[in-house]
């Protein structure tokens, strides 16, 4: 059982590295990303304790990527994985770090640190699906929340049949009268056509039914300004969901007459 013990210690801290820096440590582990490069991590000493921190090039290299990790459900996972060590992220220089611990927690904080910096190595994995998911996921419980007594939801619906070739991605049925509403949720350009053709084809011309296009957030990542001009300048009932979701919500409930 010794030397089991020896050799998982081994593999776990033979290549553990403290090299002494200015500010305090470096420390490299024998944890790879998925390029290869060994995480590492600082310890700095201040006025009232030590800070763990990295160097910022992770969710900097995100962003030249253009991986919205600050957005959405990216920004969620990020946030709690660092809240569970008691870490943040520097908006200024993306750094990854912690506020001051006293000297007799450094190997308890480290643990976490580096398990967190570990961890947040899943944020780029998070595909565009996913993504989506998570958006379409989080407007269904703001419907629930917001339109629970107004309305029943379908998914990939018609509002009629004659009309199947239109299928939105939310059908929302009034309880207490014929109107629906389908709602497009936006995440790119081909999206945003798809719901301006519908509004064109029959939104603009039958009273009994809304078009509403849900735009995730204000960035336009995915979507052309001009589709968006375009969209705009035709009149598309269109909101914008992350940050003031039952606003958002509102704006459907309105649209389709369930709420004044």
């Amino acid at each position: 059982m010794n030397a089991l013990v020896d050799t998982i210690c081994s593999a776990f801290c033979g290549e553990l590295q403290v090299h002494p820096v200015p500010s305090g440590y470096a420390i490299s582990t024998a944890f790879a990303d998925a390029s290869g490069d060994k995480i590492s991590f600082y310890l700095t000493e201040e006025e009232d304790g030590w800070r763990a921190e990295d160097d910022g090039e992770y969710l900097s290299g995100l962003i030249a990527r253009d991986i919205p990790f600050d957005q959405g459900p990216r920004a969620k996972l990020l946030d709690a994985i660092l809240l569970e060590a008691g870490a943040f992220w520097d908006r200024d220089t993306y750094e990854i770090k912690t506020a001051p611990f006293p000297e007799v927690d450094v190997s308890r904080r480290s643990i976490d640190f580096l398990s967190a910096l570990i961890r947040v190595r899943d944020v780029a994995l998070w595909s565009r699906d996913r993504v989506r998911s998570a958006f379409r996921d989080d407007v269904i419980a703001a419907i629930r929340d917001r339109l629970s007594n107004q309305v029943e939801i379908e998914e990939n619906t018609a509002p009629r049949p004659d009309l199947k070739d239109f299928p939105a991605d939310l059908l929302l049925r009034s309880l207490t009268s014929d109107q629906v509403a389908s709602v497009y949720l936006v995440s790119s350009s081909d999206k945003l056509n798809e719901a301006l053709l519908a509004y064109r084809e029959f939104g603009q011309h039958d009273p009994s039914i809304s078009v509403v296009a849900l735009l995730e957030d204000a960035e336009f990542r995915n979507i052309s300004r001009h589709k968006y001009q375009r969209a705009q300048n035709r009149s598309l009932p269109m909101a914008l969901f992350r940050g003031d979701e039952s606003a958002a919500i509102e704006r459907v409930g309105q649209e389709m007459g369930v709420l004044q």
